[in-house]
This record gives structure tokens, sequence and C-alpha cells, in this order.
């Protein structure tokens, strides 16, 4: 397979949206889901700007609601594979004349560069609304925008790291309910679930200790423990081996 076609793989998972299935059922219009984010946009710019104005704001805050990113990354690889069943289209999907290992690694990509682009979304939004907000409000400073932004160029780093791993891991667990090792899927979400808030119930004493997303005092580049960046390095090798299972799973054990 040439290299064109697996990037044309990738980027018709990049551009996917949800199930059509679904789609079909609500039949909401683009311009309306349009309307509804601005409007949810412009109602959090509103309350946001009114709490600041009263000095209830906490910067921190805002990286602070980023903390279910992993989760939602973790649903979106998931659901990259259930889509295929939810449609119907798993039969075409696991027909094409392409290998299974780089079927399965174009959604994985596909959905790879859909996380980092909507991190760097958010930053940059995120980030300009609070240098306004220090422009405009006379008790947030200069230094508190710094700080803000380092903050989260250094929070996001670690999740952008991570999200090779969790977009795999997601993606063989559904994989492993379609197949003839589904009595293993309760293990699975015990097992990624259960890590996942092990990892948060520990993140202030090892991976974000004294307080690594607050934003009140000056903030440093990633100041986490050097073993942070081995971990991260590892799991991307642990990501690779969770695409091969899928594959395995898919090529050996389907359920159909």
């Amino acid at each position: 397979m040439s290299s064109g076609t697996f990037m044309d793989l990738v980027q018709h998972e990049f551009m996917v949206r949800g199930s059509w299935r679904k789609k079909n059922r609500v039949r909401l219009s683009r311009s309306w889901c349009v309307a509804y984010i601005l409007i949810v946009a412009a109602a959090v710019v509103i309350v946001t700007t009114y709490l600041a104005a009263r000095n209830d704001l906490e910067l921190s805050s805002f990286w602070y609601m980023t903390l279910a990113f992993p989760y939602w990354i973790f649903f979106l690889g998931y659901g990259s594979i259930k889509r295929e069943w939810s449609n119907d289209t798993y039969g075409w999907w696991l027909t094409l004349p392409i290998p299974r290992f780089r079927l399965i690694a174009a959604k994985w990509l596909g959905n790879c560069l859909k996380v980092w682009i909507a991190m760097i979304a958010i930053y940059i939004a995120f980030s300009a609304y609070v240098l306004i907000l220090t422009s405009t409000i006379d008790h947030y400073t200069y230094d508190m925008a710094i700080s803000f932004v380092i903050t989260g160029i250094n929070w996001l780093t670690v999740v952008a790291g991570l999200t090779p791993f969790i977009i795999a891991a997601g993606m063989l667990t559904i994989s492993v309910m379609y197949s003839t090792a589904k009595p293993l899927t309760p293990l699975l979400w015990i097992l990624f679930m259960g890590g996942f808030s092990i990892v948060y119930s520990n993140m202030n004493e090892y991976l974000l200790p004294e307080g690594r997303l607050e934003t009140a005092g000056p903030a440093t580049f990633f100041p986490f423990p050097w073993e942070l960046p081995a971990i991260i390095i590892g799991s991307w090798a642990v990501a690779y081996g969770l695409i091969r299972a899928v594959t395995y799973v898919m090529d050996k054990k389907l359920d159909l």
C-alpha cells in the first residue's frame, strides 16, 4: 500500500464525525451545531468575565477543566472502532485490500491528530482570553498571564505525550468486546479506568508536585521529575504493542 493511500485513510478518520445512524436520527444541521457552540462559548466568556471582574476567578481553573482530557481521549479511540459496528460498515472496512495493521494504525493516527489539534486550539483560546483579562482587569497581572501560559504548556505536553497510549487502550478495549475474548472486557475496563484513577489520585505527589496547575506564582518549563519523560517515551512502545494486539484481535479473534 502506498503512503498516499495510508494518509487518505488517516484523513478520513480525522474528518469523520460520529455515527451516521445517530446523525440520521437527530438531523441537526451544521449551522445549528455552530450556533449552539457559539452560544455555549459566549455563556462561558460572560460568566468567567463576570467572575474575573469580581476577582473571584482563579486562572488555574481553566487548566483544571482539562483534567478530563484523558478520559475523552480514551473514548475517542474506543469510539473509532465502535463506529464501524454502529454504522454496520465493519464488513466493508475489514475487507479493504489493505493490511489490518495499517487500517488500525490509520484510525489510531487520525485520532491522535484530532487530539493534538484540539489541544492546540484550546491552549490558544485559553491563553488569548487570559491575556485579554490581564490587559483589561487590574488585579490580573502580566506575570500571572505568563505563569498561566507556561503551566498550560507543561500540562498539555504531558497529556499530548500520553495520547498515543490512551487512544490505543480505547481501541483495544472495544476490539476485545467484539471478539471471542469478550469475557476479558471487564478486566480491561478495570485495568485502564482503574489506572487513570490511581494516576489522578497520586497526581499531586508524583506527576504534578507542588501544585503544578496553579498559576498564582512563577512557573518554570517542564518542572516534572525525570521519570515522567521516561514514562511517556515508554508509553509509546506500549501503544505500539496495543495496536499490534488490536490487529491480532481483528485478524484472528473477531466474533462475527
